[in-house]
């Protein structure tokens, strides 16, 4: 079994090393981050899908890993609200980093090397853009608007200005839009999100019955291809730590939110498949497997637009990042195939 996540371990290793000895830059994994999320993911699910019959879709996994998020995340808001002082914002980037997954930089390679079947992490991609993300930006902006923090001055990558910021990734969103227009700009965020649209794209034609031709289907194949190790790459480049922080090891938040999303969430997924779903074999392995997920990068974003908890956040998705490398593969080890 560990030889079915050694790779994916390797490139992102592989990616931290060009970080920590300088062979490339912050800049250079920008640009390959943006490569992967505007273009190679989003070609890749499409080429997926458009072969994928409607009939196929996993609703009923679907259903297992949106109701484990709803469950860690909820409990963890509702605890935070009487143990954790200070402003409401704080409690939904905790609940959040114990909650959303990184269904894009670390979920789709995981889906195609390992699940081979990328149409669960699809549905919670568009899962966690279309229903979460409003939920989460609603709470932080009337957050941020009790605190009188709405209209304050942002940097050019829309982050508060001060924060040091990993590169968003490609978890399924984009970063929260400036306070001008910002529900305006939500409600469009499923259409300015490249691996929705990809998706929806795969999708509709699949329900049409629509397979493209070989000379068009087969560019958007060979561009896919290049997804699994760019956006490993771009994962670990990301895990560097450039702005001279020392590592230390988590403190009870942190790790309460680590243990809460790497070993908790994959467990009552897994409860909640087995049990009420009655889901087995593969589909249970790839329930609990997703639900594993670290968590996403665009914690880290959203936290540093609204000015919550961006050091909790910063450190889960370190941590938890690091320490998915083992849960993931003892998720593999005790449900996968013999």
């Amino acid at each position: 079994m560990f030889a079915a996540f050694a790779p994916i371990w390797m490139i992102t290793a592989l990616g931290w090393a060009t970080m920590r000895f300088g062979v490339l830059t912050r800049a250079t994994q920008q640009a390959l981050a943006n490569f992967t999320f505007l273009i190679a993911i989003p070609c890749v699910l499409f080429s997926s899908l458009v072969k994928v019959p409607l009939g196929e879709l996993p609703l009923r996994p679907l259903a297992a890993v949106a109701l484990s998020t709803l469950l860690i995340g909820l409990a963890v808001y509702f605890v935070a609200r009487r143990t954790m002082p200070g402003p409401d914002g704080d409690r939904v980037i905790a609940a959040m980093a114990a909650a959303y997954l990184n269904a894009g930089n670390l979920g789709v390679p995981v889906a195609l090397y390992v699940l081979k079947d990328v149409s669960l992490i699809m549905a919670v991609l568009v899962f966690q853009t279309i229903l979460l993300t409003p939920l989460i930006v609603g709470r932080l902006d009337a957050s941020a608007h009790r605190l009188g923090l709405r209209d304050r001055p942002t940097g050019e990558d829309g982050s508060a200005r001060g924060d040091a910021e990993p590169d968003s990734g490609t978890d399924g969103g984009v970063p929260a839009p400036a306070a001008p227009g910002r529900w305006r700009r939500l409600a469009m965020l499923p259409l300015r999100t490249p691996v929705i649209l990809g998706s929806l794209a795969g999708v509709a034609a699949s329900a049409a019955g629509w397979l493209p031709p070989e000379w068009l289907l087969r560019p958007l194949e060979l561009l896919g291809g290049a997804a699994v190790p760019a956006a490993l790459f771009a994962l670990g480049m990301s895990l560097h730590q450039t702005d001279g922080r020392a590592w230390r090891l988590p403190g009870r938040d942190v790790a309460a939110a680590v243990l809460l999303k790497v070993v908790a969430q994959p467990v009552a997924a897994y409860l909640i498949g087995r049990y009420l779903l009655h889901l087995d074999g593969a589909a249970l392995l790839a329930v609990t497997l997703v639900s594993g997920l670290p968590t996403a990068q665009n914690t880290f974003v959203y936290a540093s637009e609204f000015r919550a908890a961006t050091e909790l956040s910063r450190n889960a998705i370190l941590f938890s990042s690091l320490l998915s490398m083992g849960t993931l593969t003892l998720i593999l080890w005790l449900l996968g195939p013999a």
